[in-house]
């Protein structure tokens, strides 16, 4: 019977399949369960412990609060009433129900689910005692002159924090036992694994012990006689041939072998002619073995053409080189020349832009977030002053980049030309000769294809009558006070994008308070791509960070919002330039 290669190999990987497939399936089994234990210690055993340990939290602090109630004379509008009443009518409720949910797949007998309907009771009690025993007692700042009201919630009090230190302990108790069940999936999740991790060891060493049977075997029979066969080709590739022919064996590496003594015969003749055009020696004379040798006339052929190729590249090679060389020269020249100039217009905008110093003198309190997306921007900042009136702007031009800065020129030569026109600075007059100055410099009266304009808001504050006036183009002014963030929309035509006398920019004016945060901007940063999903930032993402970060000042609320941004890029680009005024009223 003939045991070819075919069957050879066919029965050492049909072994080690088995033996991998084993692996698998009781792999897949074990994993399986590790990741059912995974998940309830995820969903239900961990949940479960954080919302006792807020339970008792919120008792905590709402047994604080009402310790307060009774010994602090106060009104009804005190902070920390409001806390209690918010705790007692909703936080305390929320907790239970969800500790609720949870039990339901605790286990009947050992997951403290008596305990908790235990603790649910007496929390609702406790609740009661709280509301009917102090709350409804001292109901405002009249009922503490009542010496009998105030006795009467006194000795209330001590009965309550009595039923408070007993819940607290069964509280503490229950969270023990649940942290005992967690602690306990853990330790059976880890035992499951370390019993996968010896269990596939030692498979492995079965499955490495059997491979290497039958690489030994594989080797003997077939790696063997198939590296000889590579030798000689990897020899004939360089123009070698082997010292002596090959003994066939009983399979189709021995049919092989007679194929490979053949052509090494066949190719002996030709292989010093072949070795020396791979040379490039092509004066090389070489006689074909007969009229009839294909291979052999081919090579002379070959010879004729490689050596008319080889003329002929060198010299279009040598050609091509002086022409690139030319080329490269004149691109080196033209990006330099082009660069300065770029960078002499960025020392031109910077000339328009106010020096920090000027800032911070006129807005003491304040930040602008400002940062261009190629060397020069299209977006700009603008502040001035004229008595009492402290004015500054935020302003967004078509485009970026030099086409931008084109326009920042414009737009702010158009501000001070409007600031200077106006002996009363009211920011929707500004606005209209802005627009007006805008038209003009850019020709719009005679070719009104060019659709180049401006997006703006145009501040003017008031510190002694505590007054604010502005006006914007399409952009929007944010006020921050007391912690709420509030927009102020503004009219929905662009600078530059109509006609003298069509519309006017309207003047909107509000009362400050001390503490007032206001903020103007241009689209940049809500327009950002970024995030894992490579989305825009968005005005929500927006408003958001610039309220939880309303308490740092000025200037550390701008570092946090470069340190935002960028990590919200990560490997984007730019898409936008970005600017973002804000001033603090002290």
């Amino acid at each position: 019977m003939r045991f070819t290669v075919g069957k050879k190999i066919g029965g050492g990987f049909s072994v080690v399949v088995i033996l991998l497939l084993i692996v698998f399936f009781y792999t897949f089994s074990v994993v399986n369960e590790a990741i059912k234990s995974n998940d309830k210690f995820l969903n239900i055993d961990q949940p479960s412990l954080f919302v006792i340990n807020q339970l008792k939290d919120d008792l905590s602090k709402t047994h604080t609060y009402m310790q307060q109630w009774v010994i602090d004379e106060s009104r009804p509008d005190e902070q920390f009433k409001l806390d209690a009443e918010k705790l007692l009518d909703q936080t305390i409720q929320n907790d239970l129900d969800t500790i609720e949910k949870l039990s339901f797949k605790w286990k009947q007998e050992s997951g403290g689910v008596e305990e908790f309907n235990s603790i649910s009771s007496k929390v609702s009690s406790l609740i009661d005692g709280y509301n009917f025993q102090v709350r409804n007692v001292l109901v405002d700042i009249n009922s503490y002159q009542d010496a009998f009201f105030v006795m009467e919630a006194q000795t209330n009090f001590e009965e309550i924090n009595l039923n408070y230190e007993s819940i607290l302990n069964s509280i503490n108790k229950l969270a023990q036992k649940r942290t005992q069940i967690a602690d306990e999936q853990q330790i059976e999740t880890n035992n499951r694994f370390s019993s996968l991790i010896n269990n596939i060891l030692l498979i492995s060493i079965v499955i490495v012990i059997g491979t290497i049977s039958i690489a030994i075997f594989t080797t003997i029979s077939i790696t063997k006689p198939v590296q000889r066969l590579k030798s000689i080709l990897l020899g004939l590739g360089k123009g070698i041939f082997p010292k002596s022919q090959l003994k066939p064996s009983n399979d189709e590496i021995g049919e092989m072998s007679q194929a490979m003594n053949s052509l090494v015969t066949g190719l002996k003749e030709t292989t010093d002619f072949a070795h020396e055009i791979g040379q490039s020696n092509f004066d090389y004379q070489y006689q074909p073995l007969s009229d009839d040798d294909v291979l052999g006339h081919a090579l002379l052929k070959m010879k004729d053409e490689l050596a008319e190729t080889e003329r002929i590249l060198e010299e279009k090679v040598q050609a091509r080189t002086e022409e690139v060389v030319k080329q490269k020269a004149e691109i080196e020249e033209l990006y330099t020349d082009v660069t300065a100039s770029i960078r002499y217009a960025k020392r031109l905008q910077d000339s328009i832009l106010p020096p920090e110093k000027f800032i911070k003198k006129l807005f003491p309190s304040s930040f602008v977030f400002f940062k261009p997306k190629d060397i020069v921007s299209g977006d700009f900042y603008w502040i001035g002053q004229q008595k009492d009136e402290y004015m500054f702007a935020a302003v967004d031009c078509t485009g970026h980049g030099v086409p931008g800065a084109f326009m920042s020129l414009v737009g702010a030569n158009g501000l001070d030309s409007a600031f200077s026109l106006n002996k009363i600075p009211l920011p929707g007059l500004m606005l209209d000769d802005l627009n007006k100055y805008a038209n003009n410099s850019l020709n719009k009266s005679i070719d009104d294809s060019i659709r180049d304009g401006m997006d703006i808001t145009l501040c003017s504050l008031n510190f002694k009558k505590m007054k604010l006036k502005f006006a914007g183009a399409n952009n929007p002014l944010y006020l921050i006070r007391d912690g709420e963030l509030e927009v102020f929309k503004t009219n929905k035509f662009a600078i530059g994008s109509f006609s003298e006398g069509e519309h006017n920019y309207e003047t909107f004016e509000l009362d400050l308070k001390k503490g007032d945060k206001i903020y103007a901007f241009s689209d940049g940063y809500p327009d950002q791509f970024g995030g894992e999903r490579g989305k825009k930032f968005m005005y929500k993402k927006f408003k958001e960070l610039l309220v939880d970060t309303m308490k740092e000042s000025m200037e550390d609320q701008k570092r946090k919002l470069e340190d935002r941004l960028f990590e919200w890029m990560g490997s984007y680009e730019q898409v936008d330039d970005i600017v973002i005024f804000g001033v603090e009223i002290d």
